[in-house]
């Protein structure tokens, strides 16, 4: 039976509110045994969802030098090196974290995700052959270092068999587009995933590429209307990103601008939507908008510091 303190905390870290649920972390750490290092661990895996990765590695050694051998502390600290870019550091955190039985596949995970950030492909590659994992996790990471390597019938041969064990999978789809735009030219794929997109039966993800591709190919007003014909009802912060980038395209600046508020209201770390959002601004004579809502925006989220150089930029226009 979870305490009432980690049910408060889940359901922090459930709706994406990773600061509070880090402060609960903390005061539930005061509270309680200060030789006791669970919520410190807690507090470093909330740190590291909400991207402050250098205080994430400072709680996250505080709970080592509690117990060294707690496998969760030292992934945490393993997350929080690979934020901060350290990724041979993070590597040999993983590899600890691998040898733990119960975290085996996420230490797997992490350690691939470091040699995928240095470009390691054929490290990856040999490293899928020498360990076991599950099907779906192994084919994920052998198509994306062979389309990286640009083994590309190679690449398409893993993602359709990685489609066999993950049918529809999001991640898996955009691989194979990228795949089949190097084979056989963007306008060929816009084509059949138009067709796709038309099949009632298929789950959204058809159209959000349909209308992604329409984007890529110069055609704004296809790729507006894809995106208008997505269900509200299951549309994602991130299409609802590519619709308003799409609108502010074809010339409605008027409605992607309280759209792109909106999205920077819950993101204002995004550099490219606040980069769309002030050229929109500029281009329909809308910066006193601009202005106003930042100063909103930094009132709500005072601690991000970026916004203030956003700022400064839309008060330059």
């Amino acid at each position: 039976m979870y305490s009432d303190t980690y049910q408060r905390y889940r359901k922090l870290i459930l709706r994406g509110r990773f600061g509070e649920a880090a402060r609960l972390a903390e005061e539930a750490y005061f509270a309680g045994d200060p030789k006791n290092g669970f919520w410190l661990t807690r507090q470093a895996a909330a740190l590291n969802r909400g991207k402050k990765f250098s205080s994430a590695r400072t709680a996250a050694e505080q709970a080592l030098a509690i117990d060294p051998v707690n496998p969760y502390a030292l992934l945490a600290l393993a997350d929080a090196i690979r934020g901060l870019g350290q990724f041979e550091d993070a590597i040999t955190c993983y590899r600890e974290v691998a040898a733990s039985p119960k975290l085996v596949a996420i230490g797997q995970n992490g350690w691939l995700n470091c040699l995928a950030a240095l470009s390691l492909w054929e490290r990856i590659i040999d490293m899928l052959a020498r360990w076991e994992m599950p099907a779906a996790q192994r084919l994920r990471w052998q198509a994306k270092a062979e389309a990286a390597l640009h083994r590309d019938d190679d690449a398409l041969k893993t993602v359709q068999a990685w489609l066999q064990a993950e049918p529809d999978k999001p991640e898996a789809l955009w691989l194979l587009v990228d795949l089949e735009i190097r084979q056989n030219g963007i306008e060929a794929v816009v084509k059949r995933y138009g067709r796709l997109a038309r099949i009632a039966s298929r789950p959204p993800v058809y159209k959000e590429i349909y209308a992604s591709l329409c984007r890529r190919a110069g055609r704004p007003d296809q790729a507006l209307k894809a995106y208008e014909r997505l269900d509200q009802g299951t549309a994602t912060t991130a299409i609802q990103r590519k619709q308003a980038f799409a609108l502010a395209k074809s010339g409605r600046e008027t409605d992607a601008i309280p759209m792109m508020e909106e999205l920077l209201t819950d993101s204002p770390r995004d550099f490219y939507l606040h980069s769309g959002y002030q050229g929109a601004c500029r281009r329909s004579g809308q910066t006193d908008r601009a202005i106003t809502f930042y100063e909103t925006l930094i009132q709500r989220h005072p601690g991000e510091k970026s916004l203030y150089g956003w700022l400064k930029k839309i008060n330059k226009a």
